[in-house]
């Protein structure tokens, strides 16, 4: 699997988000840290990233130089994620059976105590799409973070950060921890989603290697080895400073 990550602030009364993602690749034979980006500019301020199935990819991030608005992008990838659940269904189970679409119509429209009938529609609904997409970008001058997965779609401004793949449930408790908010400013936001992501580290299926940016409404910026090398001894210095600090000394016991 993988994690992906954004988070809202502020900068000079202009928001921003920022993202970071790792490069770890599953497939069904095993996991593997790749050069591969897990995460896809589309335009000038929408970035799009992606977990589950690496086999799907290159499909739903087919999105370069998309220059339509927050709202289509969305709604461009909702209809992919149709799609290509409409497809599975078409090849897996309508195609071995000499069936088209107009069965589950009929079904649908007449429904009968066909046994057969009944395990056909059961196994359609079977049929999931096993990746997400975590969408970031602006709306006028307000950004915006959406998870967008096989029939789901939710929005996450209100919450200010949001988190899917493998390593989720660790890179948001940091998150929380940290007290991300949307007023914090684009240098502690960056940390903050930085250790969210080698917190992560912990949930197999996360990749060690680190990409981190952030986005306006004007631009992306992707940070470059001399910034992650500056977040990486930040994070090692926290990470042992506590349990080294002098005033544990201090502490008496009778």
């Amino acid at each position: 699997m993988t994690v992906c990550i954004s988070a809202i602030c502020t900068e000079k009364g202009e928001e921003h988000i920022v993202f970071a993602v790792d490069h770890m690749i599953t497939t069904a034979n095993g996991e593997f840290e790749h050069s591969i980006n897990k995460y896809e500019i589309i335009n000038k301020n929408t970035v799009a990233m992606i977990a589950g199935d690496a086999l799907l990819m290159n499909y739903f991030m087919d999105l370069e130089n998309f220059n339509e608005n927050y709202v289509s992008i969305q709604k461009t990838i909702q209809r992919k994620f149709y799609e290509k659940r409409k497809e599975r269904v078409k090849e897996k189970i309508l195609d071995p059976l000499y069936l088209d679409s107009n069965f589950i119509r009929e079904s649908l429209d007449s429904p009968q105590n066909n046994p057969l009938t009944q395990t056909i529609l059961k196994e359609v609904l079977k049929v999931k799409i096993n990746n997400a997409i975590l969408l970031i970008g602006f709306i006028d001058n307000k950004a915006q973070i959406s998870e967008i997965s096989d029939g789901k779609v939710f929005d996450f401004r209100t919450i200010n950060f949001h988190t899917i793949g493998s390593g989720d449930i660790q890179a948001q408790n940091t998150l929380l921890f940290q007290k991300q908010s949307r007023d914090d400013d684009l240098k502690a936001t960056i940390y903050n989603v930085y250790k969210s992501k080698k917190n992560a580290e912990v949930k197999q299926g996360v990749g060690k290697e680190t990409e981190i940016g952030f986005l306006n409404k004007n631009k992306i910026v992707i940070l470059d080895e001399k910034s992650l090398n500056v977040l990486e001894n930040i994070y090692k210095y926290e990470s042992q400073c506590g349990k080294e600090h002098a005033d544990l000394e201090k502490l008496k016991f009778d």
